[in-house]
């Protein structure tokens, strides 16, 4: 009967079925678990930078551990970068682009410091040899120095994006500390070291003494990174318990959803739009 009053003598009929309709129901849908997924990949790689931060400093196969650790991490934070909106995924493209800047860079660096010994290698004169080695290493650091520059800026904008103010202030004291140190072991150790080549070359024979005097300062100058590092991974860690916490990536709609439409189900379960 109509309205749904049963029969004489019956059992109740049951009301009409209305069909399923698109953003009702309790299953997440295949957009809001990819955001997810993202959203997971971030917080692991955010996690595996902090610590990889905290020991990367670290000489010997620790340091090594610890930037593979970041590197692992970082590729989970590209993974998931677009859930945090188009900033923040812009920003990660950015800092790949900074990152192979300065890995070619490096590469150049090298390359150029290995010809210039070669070229000058063909001399027999101590002293042309000795000098031409202080020229090449001055070269060197100095471009270390301008790469630290233009390759430190994707340590900040990595997570720019995901930081509150402090957060940013950690990242750009952090970056302002590399600079300033690479600049300060330049200018420590290039005196240095042209000094213990004139000394290592002023003899008969070679004497590597000076030289490896040298460069034990230098390796405990490197110590001095800890600084940078240490100030990261305070700002990683930041962004790492915003993320946690759920307080970033603000909710959003799925892709050509009006802004305004309810992404979660009614009360009472699903039901037809009016």
């Amino acid at each position: 009967m109509a309205g749904g009053m049963p029969p004489a003598g019956g059992a109740p009929t049951p009301p009409p079925a209305y069909p399923a309709y698109p953003g009702y129901g309790y299953g997440a849908s295949p957009w809001e678990a990819e955001r997810q997924k993202q959203v997971g990949r971030t917080k692991t790689g955010l996690l595996l930078m902090l610590i990889g931060g905290l020991i990367s400093w670290i000489p010997f196969g620790i340091g090594l551990l610890g930037s593979l650790l970041l590197l692992i991490g970082a590729i989970f934070v590209i993974l998931g970068r677009k859930a945090f909106g188009a900033g923040h995924s812009r920003n990660v493209v950015l800092a790949i682009v900074l990152f192979f800047v300065g890995v070619i860079g490096a590469f150049a660096l090298g390359v150029i410091f290995v010809a210039a010994i070669i070229a000058a290698s063909g001399t027999s004169d101590p002293t042309i040899l000795a000098n031409a080695f202080v020229n090449a290493l001055n070269n060197l650091l100095i471009g270390v120095i301008v790469l630290s520059a233009i390759a430190g800026i994707a340590s900040v904008l990595f997570t720019y994006a995901l930081q509150q103010q402090i957060g940013k202030i950690l990242l750009w004291a952090g970056y302002v500390a590399n600079v300033a140190i690479a600049i300060a072991v330049y200018a420590i150790v290039s005196p240095l070291f042209a000094a213990a080549i004139a000394q290592a070359t002023s003899g008969t024979t070679y004497d590597p003494g000076p030289l490896l005097a040298v460069q034990a300062q230098a390796t405990a100058l490197g110590i001095l990174s800890v600084i940078p590092s240490i100030l990261f991974a305070a700002a990683t860690y930041l962004a790492w318990s915003r993320v946690n916490r759920g307080e970033i990536p603000a909710p959003s709609v799925p892709p050509g959803m009006p802004p305004g439409m309810p992404t979660m189900p009614p009360p009472g379960g699903a039901s037809p739009p009016m």
